[in-house]
């Protein structure tokens, strides 16, 4: 059975100096709508650059409470940030923004089932 993880914030390793270079973040946070009759969750994943990993969390701790504001959403109490690159390096297609490795003894099936949360809300636009 996976572990439960008390820390509510959940932090990447990264340089921790306020005045060095501002380097690119990929910022997890979580949501559930309070306006659908099903109040689904979202997960979302957003840029930042910053020059520490406490600079990331904060800056997606106030995008996250100014998007959940203008929605109508509640917000999950948990940010996981991740250190994408060193700030020199080119952020584009293709570019890594989130990770997150799951140490579960389930076969590959049961992990997809597992994450695969049921039908998803999704948009089309033509």
């Amino acid at each position: 059975m996976e572990e439960q993880v008390e820390e509510r914030v959940e932090r990447s390793q990264g340089p921790e100096g306020s005045d060095g270079p501002k380097e690119w973040y990929g910022a997890r946070t979580f949501y559930q709508w309070a306006t659908w009759e099903t109040r689904p969750y979202e997960e979302r994943v957003v840029l930042f650059r910053a020059r520490s990993l406490d600079e990331a969390i904060e800056l997606a701790e106030r995008e996250s409470a100014a998007y959940a504001r203008e929605g109508g959403f509640d917000v999950l109490d948990m940010v996981q940030v991740y250190r994408i690159s060193d700030g020199e390096e080119t952020v584009g297609e293709g570019t890594e923004v989130f990770s997150k490795l799951h140490a579960l003894d389930l076969t590959a099936n049961e992990f997809l089932d597992r994450y695969d949360s049921g039908p998803a809300h999704t948009q089309v636009v033509e």
